[in-house]
């Protein structure tokens, strides 16, 4: 067993359960936190917006849980990162193994609520919790964390290319900004309604991408998309809102016009322990994560990427 395996496992040591799983599955009375009105908006339309949902406080403590993480070069910092996205130095390793310099490029860092607990605890906040809850009709399970400080560019799609869930619609994502987005930073990009287009089936007949097969599925939306006259929109909040989009949203990074301007934001996708009840760990009373084992690792992670300097035959 490597070091890293080691601490992986003290990590999820400390996420054990304290309550028996199957007490959490009964139904259990929560407070509601979006109306009814709010609920149908986010399937008509695919996405919800709640203004303000996290204090300067708690927005704070994770930009402080960034800045501990990228300064911590010790073997407990298991953390990984996707570095220098879209440039020919792209790579995926732990963010121990990137140079500092990695950090003015644009990346994604894993999973921040498995480093600080005041993040774990900010997405187990009821106020959120609940909302998701509602809008799943199911108990949230956390299963993926994105930390970005830059616009991403990414092209548009669908998170079920990567990771659709057991039962179809019973996923949702939330996108906490972490400053003011201004709209020349490449922001958060959707189109709204676009959750009501029928799925695009892969010759697999799933939902799931195939690649060589994107070229249909772009000819297939962009028909349909123009069909519905939807339009792309862009999300510029204020520092503390939180965007929630359906899983069938179609949504991507925005164009980045300065690239002097940060897009400080945390994106955290949840499936429901309903779906996943042998996948799921309890980390708080009814609150629930995926079990490290069952997390995605990138198939060209790089456990330990060759160092600047270094010569592989002195290996």
């Amino acid at each position: 067993m490597t070091v890293a395996h080691i601490v992986s496992k003290r990590v999820e040591e400390t996420l054990a359960p304290v309550y028996p799983l199957m007490e959490l599955l009964a139904p259990a009375a929560r407070q509601p936190v979006v109306s009814d009105e709010q609920v149908s908006f986010f399937f008509d339309n695919g996405y919800l917006v709640l203004p303000k949902l996290f204090t300067e406080n708690e927005v704070e403590a994770v930009k402080e849980a960034v800045d501990r993480a990228w300064a911590d070069r010790s073997i407990y910092n298991n953390l990984t990162i996707s570095a220098y996205t879209g440039t020919p130095k792209y790579i995926e390793t732990y963010l121990r193994n990137c140079e500092p310099a990695a950090r003015q490029f644009q990346h994604k860092l894993n999973h921040l609520y498995l480093y600080d607990a005041r993040v774990l605890d900010l997405l187990m906040a009821d106020k959120l919790q609940n909302a998701l809850a509602q809008l799943l009709d199911a108990t949230p399970l956390l299963f993926n964390g994105l930390n970005m400080e830059h616009g991403t560019e990414q092209r548009m799609h669908i998170d079920t290319f990567y990771m659709p869930p057991r039962t179809f619609g019973k996923m949702a994502a939330t996108w906490l900004a972490l400053e003011d987005i201004h709209p020349d930073s490449g922001p958060l990009s959707y189109y709204s309604k676009s959750n009501r287009i029928a799925p695009y089936k892969f010759s697999h007949g799933g939902i799931w991408a195939i690649p060589d097969e994107m070229p249909a599925f772009d000819a297939y939306y962009d028909q349909e998309l123009a069909r519905r006259g939807l339009k792309q929109e862009g999300f510029c909040p204020k520092k503390g809102d939180v965007f929630i989009w359906h899983a069938q949203l179609y949504h991507g990074g925005g164009k980045i016009h300065n690239r002097a301007l940060s897009r400080r934001s945390m994106v955290n996708h949840f499936w429901t322990v309903e779906d996943y009840p042998e996948q799921a760990i309890e980390v708080r009373l009814g609150k629930f994560v995926l079990r490290n084992q069952h997390m995605f690792v990138s198939p060209v992670f790089v456990d330990r990427p060759q160092l600047h300097g270094e010569n592989s035959e002195d290996k």
